[in-house]
């Protein structure tokens, strides 16, 4: 049992010291600064290639393939681009938080904060949208190779 709650207590305090962000003295909770993430870029390539990957596998090919209007499978298909657009969105914000904390990744975060909130409506509007979106997001794959980081999609194999 005290093991237990030894372990308990040593979770606990790791988990406390891996805090993203930041409060400077004096100031309100709500005006946080971004700080320190540790190998920000290997972790902005990985949650960036995993929501471009995403957005390829169950977006913008099945639409490409007309997959979305098939009558059989259309719902199926749909549901699918809903979830994957749900991960896509939450690997964009954890890539959005790695490149701000990195001063070789910065000016990537108005692109990121710009596609993270385009992407939210476009999977229902399909169409001139979604291949905005993936000229979007080629543009930022294209930044971020130039900066030093090139990222490589992969999508998970089950959404």
């Amino acid at each position: 049992m005290r093991k237990l709650l030894a372990l308990t207590a040593i979770a606990l305090t790791l988990a406390a010291c891996g805090s993203a962000t930041s409060s400077s003295p004096g100031s309100s909770p709500s005006s946080s600064t971004t700080s320190h993430v540790t190998l920000a870029k290997t972790k902005f390539v990985l949650h960036a290639g995993l929501a471009f990957g995403a957005f390829h596998r169950y977006i913008y090919k099945p639409f490409r393939a007309g997959e979305f209007s098939h009558p059989f499978s259309h719902k199926i298909m749909l549901i699918k681009a809903g979830v994957a657009a749900l991960f896509i969105r939450h690997e964009l914000r954890l890539a959005l938080t790695d490149a701000q904390s990195s001063p070789t990744l910065s000016k990537l975060v108005s692109p990121i904060t710009s596609l993270e909130h385009r992407l939210s409506g476009d999977v229902k509007s399909g169409g001139s949208a979604l291949n905005q979106d993936n000229s979007a997001i080629r543009s930022l794959e294209q930044q971020s190779s130039s900066s030093g980081q090139p990222i490589t999609e992969s999508a998970p194999s089950h959404l």
